[in-house]
């Protein structure tokens, strides 16, 4: 899915569809060989240009990567945030606007299998600029179903109860580990099946007992 790392809508950026090949070009890369086996020259020749072009572009493989992971994420997160308020403009019960967020995130990275690779195995191994950026990226998720988890529970007090950041970052890390799983076998186009059990695991941690 190559609009999840395209900067075209982004007027910032120069030359953006070639930029966005880069990306993509990475991405595609990084699925085949891995983030340390792919070369500048692998990243150029995916992509259709010159190495000169990749680094007009680029300082480096890692600031490619880190664009890669912003963007994409960038693009899921905002899916993620339309889905929760169509569903919330739509009445849907609260169990039901919960799985509508959670469909959105897993549907929108399973569109994008080397995207998903990228996201979810190959950040980690990109030393800590990455991973620094990886956690910002969770917090940004956190901080969207702790918005979302708060406005339920003053909606529904007798179904959803007030729950813990540190709760909801062990939801996130759940659902998380779930889509590694299935991307790690080569089934990240199978992302979608887990949305019952990823949704259950969110539903789970707001659901007031007894």
């Amino acid at each position: 899915m190559h609009d999840l790392v395209d900067p075209a809508d982004d007027p910032a950026v120069d030359d953006a569809h070639r930029r966005g090949r880069i990306l993509w070009a990475l991405a595609t890369c990084m699925a085949s060989k891995g983030y340390r086996a792919t070369t500048i020259a692998d990243i150029a020749a995916a992509a259709r240009v010159s190495k000169t072009v990749v680094y007009a572009h680029f300082r480096d493989k890692e600031q490619c990567l880190l664009e890669l992971y912003a963007r994409a994420n960038d693009k899921v997160l905002a899916t993620v945030r339309q889905a929760q308020e169509d569903a919330r403009r739509a009445g849907l019960p609260w169990r039901d606007r919960l799985r509508a967020g959670v469909g959105a995130y897993l549907e929108t990275l399973a569109a994008g299998p080397a995207v998903a690779w990228a996201a979810l195995v190959e950040v980690q191994a990109a030393g800590r600029a990455a991973l620094a950026l990886r956690r910002d990226v969770i917090d940004r998720y956190v901080d969207l179903l702790s918005e979302v988890a708060g406005g339920l529970a003053v909606e529904h007090p007798d179904e959803v109860r007030p729950v813990s950041r540190e709760l909801l970052v062990a939801a996130v890390g759940g659902v998380n580990e779930l889509m590694l799983a299935r991307v790690e076998r080569g089934e990240a186009e199978r992302v979608p099946e887990d949305i019952a059990v990823a949704a259950d695991i969110v539903i789970g941690q707001l659901e007031r007992r007894g």
